[in-house]
């Protein structure tokens, strides 16, 4: 069993000691990281592969390089704007929904078949808890589930995009679709922690992307600490349904 990480902050914390590889896919070459941390194998992937922004990422090639890899069980990390008064900058969320704004990217590795995966839990469970029991355990300020709003970029949303959906999303960021339906198709076990580092357009004065970075560094510390622990717990035995994913899925 190897977990994988992907985010889009690199977390040398982790990853020191890591050997880097390349993975040939069928959508292209990714580059990884992969070593030994806390007695587990782990895969760390940058889904930006150097600077791509997030509607360019080959999200195919990022995840069919975890599932080349071995990796069973992916812990995602990304950042965030919040559209909920209640959850402020320096909060991390555990989504367990997601609304899809974005409008040119490639969803499925199933083009050519009528394979129909099921979303009505996009999260899997099982890593949902265990990033919630080890925030509890770290003490962290976090939310245990919020709705995320997956926006296409790079450029970041209107006043009016935010309130058109402020009744329905938490959090609002540009990675999360595809790649959580990818690792469901590939039947892999996907958790996602998010943090927030501002208020939505019209929720705040004005948005920028030294703020993001800014607050990524006084937060990394505990976000590397919160995927080493949870990375800990992971367990083979599991109640998930999601490496059985397709089982059901092909008409």
């Amino acid at each position: 069993m190897r977990v994988g990480i992907v985010s889009g902050h690199n977390i040398p914390e982790i990853t020191e000691g890591f050997e880097e590889i390349s993975v040939e896919t069928r959508f292209g070459k990714i580059d990884l990281l992969i070593g030994e941390y806390r007695n587990k194998e782990v895969v760390f992937l940058n889904r930006h592969q150097g600077r791509l922004p997030p509607h360019r990422i080959n999200y195919l090639a990022n995840v069919e390089a975890m599932k080349l890899s071995k990796v069973d069980s992916i812990f995602s990390f990304g950042t965030v704007g919040s559209l909920n008064p209640n959850i402020r900058p320096g909060f991390l969320v555990i989504p367990d929904d997601f609304i899809d704004f974005t409008k040119n990217r490639r969803y499925s590795f199933f083009d050519d078949s009528r394979t129909h995966i099921d979303m009505s839990d996009p999260f899997c469970p099982y890593l949902r808890k265990v990033l919630i029991d080890t925030c509890k355990e770290l003490e962290v300020d976090f939310c245990d589930r919020g709705v995320y709003l997956s926006t296409e970029g790079p450029r970041l949303e209107t006043k009016a995009e935010i309130r058109l959906f402020s009744n329905y999303a938490d959090i609002v960021g540009m990675t999360l679709v595809p790649e959580v339906v990818l690792a469901r198709e590939k039947e892999m076990c996907y958790g996602a922690i998010c943090l927030v580092c501002n208020m939505a357009s019209g929720i705040q004065g004005s948005l920028s992307a030294e703020e993001i970075k800014r607050f990524f560094n006084e937060k990394k510390k505990i976000v590397s600490d919160i995927l080493g622990l949870a990375i800990s717990k992971i367990e083979d035995k599991r109640d998930c349904r999601c490496r059985e994913a397709l089982k059901e899925a092909r008409l």
